[in-house]
């Protein structure tokens, strides 16, 4: 039997059948709680309803009294209890000492069990905090945790909100909340010093409020917009007492703990102030420890993802090596471009083609171009990646995508890597097959034209032997050159300008060379770059060889001057009716070459159609420039005032001397042509019946329009 039933047992025996009911207040309760009563058992009509008894706040002079009904007991601290009889009893029985004495113990251990209770109920929570904190880290969880602890171990609060300092912006944000609505999260942002969690994370202090016009008096500071975000999300107007105590990290402040009640009927107190700053702190370890593995957590995954890129980065160098050793033993065993680019596809599961710029062929042989050789140039010259780009295909005969990778030594475009490409494009390790193997055929580009410098350096010895030698000698070369004596042949100089880069220089004469022996495939010939040029020996086949050459060169030439790489002069020297004469073709050819080079001109011009300007291929540009300047520089001397007159000696000399036709071009009168004519004489004290005036003069004009 527990210490309540032997209570009621008691008063049971000394009260009779007289209705009572017991009645408990403690040091936080506002008013009396009824605990039990005995009025229900009593069928009495004229029994009257129990009595609630009255706050006595002066009762501290008393242990324990009766009057008015009441047998009212006092412990200092702790509370008070009362039992209460009926108005209309009779007379109540008297007590005697030791009955008052067994009485007051009795029901102070009533109290002392309910507090035994409650603060088994406190510590329960307590521990319960302190668990969470060990036992999950996920902030937004504990935090709510606590709160909840907090208005369990704490009856007068029914409402709590935590607030975290924010540096970034200086406010306090609300971070969990437990009684109040989710909007209070969007709009609610407190300054410091602001309102009571102001103030409490300002300077630290708890603070504690136990009726409503205390509450209301310390919150009149606080914004309209912080007021109104709070009561819509609880209404303020029901808030009878709060407590509010800062959240610390040794002497630094980081948020406030914020309890409110709104509905209970207990008061608060010092003891409930302390308790909540327990929690505050067990907040701000938690917090602590969140952050803490936060840390670790992010260190860790920083460590198992660089562990992970390592390893990634060790299987690719593995891959790497293995897929480099396979190329390069292709490379080693002078396999080829195509054998290359066959062992690429079948490593990589997609079709590759090689576009080779300089020889400007294509592999697999026989494969398609997808596009023009100039359009590849324009589209990868000056790429150091690879580009995807939509181009037709004839074997789908539709737009296909494809990936194409530029192949460049240095400043030398040397082709690209063609890829056709599908819905899953290229894998990692296809893409890093594809970029060995780019280097590799860069490397055997490379080779193969270093291979060829070496062979033009001896067909330019075997050249000029050949045309520096006479009689038997001469027969001989030509025969060991695969020459016929008797046949005819022409000499192509072809000389390359403003191409300073050196190695630039050279791939631009082997693809040259490749081009003439593309162009000329079908006749004899011997072709070498040497320097800065190029020597073209071809056999003439027929009369009408002459004209065709010059196309395919003014083609060539007009080309090259479109890649801006290199300016192309070309000069073609006579025919050769034999060996013995190939030597004079090709220094007619060179002077042709050089005569376009000296007035920075490029494309194609044959000796023989030099005409007069053979006379002045040994003269220097300055000496022609100092006798143009000779004759014309009276005209110059006024340009605004003899511009016209230099016009009409221009057009007299080209329209040879003709009066009509030099009116008709100038659109003037024949007399206005005569006038002009003689004030030309007088001004350049010429005589143009003169013969020797007449040359010079005509020589002149020659020349300044040639240059």
């Amino acid at each position: 039997m527990n210490s309540f039933s032997l209570l009621l047992e008691k008063l049971h025996e000394w009260f009779g059948d007289r209705p009572f009911s017991i009645w408990f207040q403690f040091s936080r309760d506002r008013h009396f709680r009824h605990i039990f009563s005995s009025f229900h058992e009593n069928t009495t009509k004229n029994i009257p309803p129990m009595t609630v008894p009255l706050c006595d706040n002066d009762a501290s002079h008393m242990r324990y009294a009766y009057a008015q009904q009441m047998y009212r007991f006092f412990y200092e601290k702790e509370g008070q209890a009362v039992i209460c009889l009926s108005h209309k009893a009779s007379q109540p029985p008297i007590l005697t000492s030791d009955q008052w004495e067994l009485l007051w113990f009795g029901i102070r251990l009533l109290l002392a069990e309910e507090k035994m209770t409650a603060k088994a109920e406190e510590s329960k929570k307590l521990f319960e905090g302190i668990r969470s904190i060990s036992a999950t880290l996920d902030v937004h969880q504990i935090i709510r945790g606590i709160i909840g602890n907090a208005l369990a171990v704490i009856p007068a609060a029914d409402a709590g909100l935590l607030h975290l300092y924010d540096p970034s912006i200086d406010l306090l944000i609300p971070k969990a909340t437990v009684g109040f609505h989710d909007t209070v999260f969007k709009d609610l942002k407190m300054r410091v010093g602001e309102s009571i969690a102001g103030k409490v994370f300002e300077d630290g202090i708890p603070r504690m409020y136990k009726t409503s016009q205390e509450t209301t008096h310390a919150m009149k500071d606080i914004s309209a917009d912080n007021f109104h975000s709070l009561n819509h999300a609880k209404t303020l107007r029901d808030l009878n007492g709060l407590l509010c105590v800062p959240i610390s990290r040794e002497e630094k402040r980081i948020g406030v703990l914020v309890l409110h009640q709104f509905h209970q009927e207990n008061v608060f107190t010092e003891y409930d102030l302390d308790l909540l700053q327990g929690f505050a702190d067990q907040t701000s370890i938690a917090l602590q420890n969140a952050e803490l593995y936060a840390e670790v957590k992010q260190a860790y995954e920083h460590m198992a993802a660089i562990s992970v890129q390592l390893q990634a980065k060790h299987d690719d160098l593995i891959q790497r090596n293995h897929i480099h050793e396979s190329i390069k033993q292709l490379s080693l065993q002078n396999k080829g471009a195509e054998t290359i680019v066959k062992t690429l596809s079948k490593m990589t599961g997609h079709s590759i083609y090689f576009a080779d710029w300089l020889e400007q062929k294509l592999y697999p042989e026989k494969s398609a171009l997808f596009f023009s050789w100039d359009e590849l140039y324009t589209l990868l010259n000056k790429r150091r990646q690879p580009v995807s780009v939509k181009l037709y295909s004839p074997d789908t005969g539709d737009n296909q995508l494809f990936c194409l990778y530029p192949l460049i030594n240095g400043s030398i475009f040397l082709g690209g890597l063609m890829i056709p490409l599908d819905e899953r494009g290229l894998s990692d390790l296809a893409r890093m097959t594809v970029e060995q193997g780019s280097a590799v055929l860069i490397l055997d580009l490379v080779k193969k034209q270093s291979i060829s410098s070496v062979l033009y350096k001896r067909a330019h010895d075997l050249f000029q032997e050949l045309i520096a030698s006479k009689g038997n000698e001469l027969i001989d070369r030509a025969r060991s050159m695969g020459l016929q004596p008797q046949a005819k042949y022409y000499v192509v100089y072809a000389h390359l300008t403003q191409c300073h880069d050196l190695a630039l220089l050279e791939a631009n004469i082997h693809r040259l060379i490749t081009r003439w022996k593309w162009e000329f495939s079908k006749t004899q010939m011997f072709v070498y770059g040497f320097h800065n040029h190029v020597t073209l020996l071809i056999r003439s086949l027929g009369s009408r060889d002459g004209k065709d050459i010059r196309e395919r060169l003014q083609q060539a030439s007009y080309e090259w001057e479109l890649g801006k790489e290199a300016s192309l002069s070309i000069g073609v020297g006579s025919m050769a009716s034999g060996i013995e004469q190939i030597s004079k073709s090709y220094e007619e050819a060179k002077k042709a070459a050089h005569y376009l080079t000296n007035r920075s001109r490029f494309g194609v011009v044959h000796y023989k159609d030099l005409g007069v300007n053979r006379l002045m291929l040994n003269q220097s540009q300055d000496d022609i420039d100092a006798f143009i300047q000779d004759v014309f520089a009276p005209f110059w001397q006024d340009p605004e005032k003899y511009q016209e007159w230099e016009q009409t000696i221009m057009a007299y000399m080209k329209c040879s001397q003709s009066p009509q036709l030099t009116a008709k071009e100038l659109h003037i009168h024949v007399n206005t042509l005569y006038q002009r004519l003689r004030k030309v004489e007088e001004l350049l004290h010429i005589d143009l019946r003169n013969p020797e005036d007449l040359l010079k003069l005509q020589l002149a004009c020659h020349l300044r329009q040639e240059g």
